[in-house]
């Protein structure tokens, strides 16, 4: 029989299907009748109009455009990421559908893409993410910490659908999401700057100075120069509490921790690259791209227990992380076969401190670290008799340090027989200090720094060697098949030390796994607009190594590989002024990695291979050139992501009630998330001017998988609107953001024991002034 928490979210279901459908029906009509329409009138009157430019892509690890592309891919270009105004992660992710997250705030943000989620909880000794992030070439992906890096001068992001196994490996298992900067032109000089002010509503104020210059140093060489400093407004008020612990009866009060609008974030960083045409079949491009972010508070609030963006802090809350990255990228032609080699290196460091206080009322071990005992004759054992302060902090530090080389070769496009492939190597390196301290921990139970109570102190590296390789033959004119493969040997290790006051275990332990991994893709093109595909492909996670073992989890865990089955389209209609792509799929996902903290099973999150899930969905987006003015865009992903089996977190405990039966929904994925921008341009006398307004609706979702505990996290819709005019080289700008006020719950925290909630900016209003020579 179902719990009372089961048959509400099978009664909660009804609600987003409705708000679904109405969305759906709705834009149809909007968009689907005017667009026949238009069809039927551009048949009867033929006449010169304007078409939607082709889209630039290299998903497929070889330019091309969007429409010629057989595979699930959303992009925003250069252009679209400007108009709507994005300058981080979760303003770009606002804008991919198939993309959905869970964020403690910037660069600590979890992704998924498809459906895909295990509910973890960003464990650094645990799984790995199923979607892979690059920064150009090199891949970035950390677990718990993507990689946030500030927008500008982008030349376009990149969001692939479904398992990238074949050309992008590890870690690309639900999607990969690519961020590629503008490289440096020798054909002419350009140069620009935007300067932004915003001020918050309930918050503060922030500003925004960025620039970049294109040099061309000679007719063959160039080097482009872009830096950034983005200080965000505050919205987050730390309030003035008490705190009564219930087992010890300490009161503590957060003096010296109350601020209003504390949660402020600084974004610096500088990228150069210099590009050398060699000769005319050569070409080299150098890059160097640094920033630092830095930031105070938290980014969530606790309006059930406090109050509208407010919360309680007893210790404090501070964040840096800061990296480089150096890639050189080398093509060119031999005997008309292209060859390319991308070299990069990374170097990150992550230094944070918060507060962890509340885990204090929940965990019976603390007392032990901030209590004195006595033996109780009444009561038959000891008792504590003098408690101290149980406040606590969270320290990390972490070094990551990655390197990446590819070496790969394509035949030319022209071909009916055509091949890219090569060979890839990555190593991974991350080096963590985690400290969980208490102000007045007991004297004589230190283990490091005087109040430290428990600690990791551990290198983990992930290596992966590859060799891939897509096939295609055109067998007409019109049909093309796919085949293409990867072959793999993975290698992970953590070694250091864990522990408490009490005890320190060592560990040192790894483990290594060959695979392969493979892609059918067929492709018709009936016509010029017109692209119909179907994709069988597969994507893995590699496996890992646990801290330790118990009776119940081993030393190791098996990779888990996901299965998708996906048909697809790409059409252009009414003469190239309407785009409408898309795609149906059913993935498959076995052996789920799941890790978990069960303190009954040990006081470290361990990780195994257990149950089955399975994702069905429908993703689609359009763009339609209404009139000479008025262009309309959108994108909507529908997606049903559930157990395919019962899960047991115990996976031994034999014949016992499920912690997730099967047909339970994944943690953090919505069921439908959409949204619609209209952008209008027109003159005025002689300025031009634009006006600009986009929505984005997300669905509900959970926050855990485990039904007896896990929250419902509401939906939610964002408005922004936005108008501008310029004239020859620079424009003026307003904005107003979330015009509704809207609180988006975009996690509820239970990782940390705590009922806060992360939140969205609320309403703002910037301007903006650009100049462009």
């Amino acid at each position: 029989m179902l719990g009372d928490l089961e048959r509400r979210e099978q009664t909660s279901r009804a609600r987003p299907y409705l708000k679904f459908t109405a969305y759906i029906m709705g834009t149809t009509f909007l968009f689907g009748l005017p667009i026949a329409g238009m069809a039927h009138a551009q048949e009867s009157k033929p006449t010169e109009t304007r078409r939607l430019q082709a889209v630039t892509v290299t998903a497929q690890k070889r330019e091309t455009t969007l429409q010629d592309a057989s595979v699930s891919l959303q992009v925003l270009g250069e252009e679209t990421l400007d108009q709507l105004e994005i300058a981080n992660f979760e303003d770009y992710a606002n804008f991919l559908p198939s993309v959905s997250f869970n964020s403690l705030g910037p660069g600590e943000a979890q992704v998924y893409i498809r459906g895909i989620s295990d509910g973890g909880d960003g464990n650094a000794s645990g799984s790995q993410p199923s979607v892979g992030i690059y920064l150009d070439e090199q891949p970035v992906t950390a677990i718990g910490r993507n990689l946030d890096i500030h927008i500008y001068d982008i030349a376009r992001i990149e969001v692939l659908g479904g398992p990238q196994g074949t050309l992008y490996g590890a870690n690309s298992q639900a999607g990969t999401i690519r961020i590629i900067t503008n490289a440096p032109d020798p054909s002419n000089f350009e140069a620009g700057y935007d300067l932004n002010a915003i001020s918050v509503e309930h918050g503060g104020t922030g500003y925004t100075a960025e620039g970049f210059v294109n040099l061309p140093i000679t007719s063959k060489m160039a080097l482009r120069l872009v830096g950034w400093y983005d200080e965000s407004p505050g919205y987050i008020d730390a309030v003035p509490a008490t705190k009564t612990f219930s087992r010890s009866g300490v009161t503590i009060n957060n003096d010296g921790y109350v601020e209003d609008d504390f949660n402020v974030a600084t974004t610096a960083g500088a990228r150069a690259a210099l590009g050398i045409d060699i000769n005319d079949s050569w070409t080299a491009t150098a890059k160097i791209l640094h920033q630092k972010q830095e930031s105070d508070g938290v980014w969530d609030h606790d309006p059930e227990d406090l109050g509208d963006l407010e919360v309680a802090r007893f210790s404090p809350d501070h964040g840096e992380d800061e990296f480089t990255q150096y890639g050189v990228t080398v093509e060119g032609d031999i005997g008309g076969v292209s060859l390319t080699y991308a070299g990069t290196y990374m170097d990150r460091e992550v230094d944070d401190t918060s507060d962890y206080t509340e885990y204090a009322e929940y965990s019976s071990f603390i007392d032990y670290y901030t209590c004195y005992y006595a033996y109780d004759a009444t009561a038959g054992g000891y008792n504590f008799y003098s408690c101290e302060d149980p406040r606590i902090s969270f320290n990390e530090n972490s070094k990551y340090e990655r390197e990446s080389h590819e070496l790969r070769f394509a035949t030319s496009e022209d071909k009916r027989l055509r091949f890219i492939g090569g060979v890839f190597y990555q190593d991974s390196k991350h080096s963590y200090v985690f400290d969980y301290r208490i102000p007045n921990i007991k004297a004589g139970y230190q283990i490091r720094d005087p109040n430290t109570y428990f600690v990791t102190d551990q290198v983990r590296q992930d290596k992966e060697t590859a060799l891939f390789g897509e096939l295609s033959y055109d067998l007409t004119d019109t049909v093309t098949a796919t085949i293409g493969g990867r072959f793999f040997d993975t290698e992970t290790s953590i070694s250091g030390e864990v522990g408490t006051v009490f005890a320190i275990s060592q560990v040192d332990a790894s483990t290594s796994e060959s695979g392969s991994v493979y892609k059918l893709n067929l492709s018709w093109e009936p016509t010029d607009d017109l692209m119909f595909y179907g994709t069988v492909s597969e994507g893995f996670r590699p496996g890992g190594v646990n801290r330790e073992k118990t009776s119940n989890i081993p030393q190791e865990y098996q990779s888990d590989l996901i299965t998708n089955y996906e048909v697809g389209w790409k059409t252009e209609l009414a003469d190239g002024q309407v785009r409408l792509n898309g795609a149906a799929y059913i993935m498959k996902w076995d052996d789920v990695q799941f890790t978990r903290f069960d303190p009954s099973e040990s006081q470290l999150g361990l990780t195994s291979n257990a149950g089955a899930a399975e994702v069905k969905g429908i993703e689609a987006d359009m763009a339609w050139l209404a009139t000479d003015n008025l262009t309309l865009t959108g994108a909507f992903t529908w997606l049903n992501a559930e157990l395919t089996e019962d899960f047991t977190q115990n996976i031994n405990a034999g014949p016992v009630a499920p912690d997730a039966p099967s047909g339970t929904r994944l943690p953090f994925i919505p069921e439908y998330k959409a949204y619609v921008n209209a952008r209008y341009d027109f003159r005025v006398k002689n300025y031009d001017a634009f006006l600009n307004g986009n929505y984005s609706v997300v669905g509900s979702s959970y926050n855990d998988l485990y039904v007896a505990v896990r929250q419902e996290q509401d939906g939610y819709g964002l408005l922004n609107v936005s108008a501008g005019f310029g004239r020859n080289d620079w424009q003026v700008k307003l904005s107003l953001r979330n015009l509704t006020d809207e609180r988006a719950e975009l996690y509820r925290n239970a990782a940390d024991f705590d009922s806060r909630i992360t939140t969205n900016q609320p309403r703002s209003i910037g301007i903006t002034f650009s100049q462009k020579f």
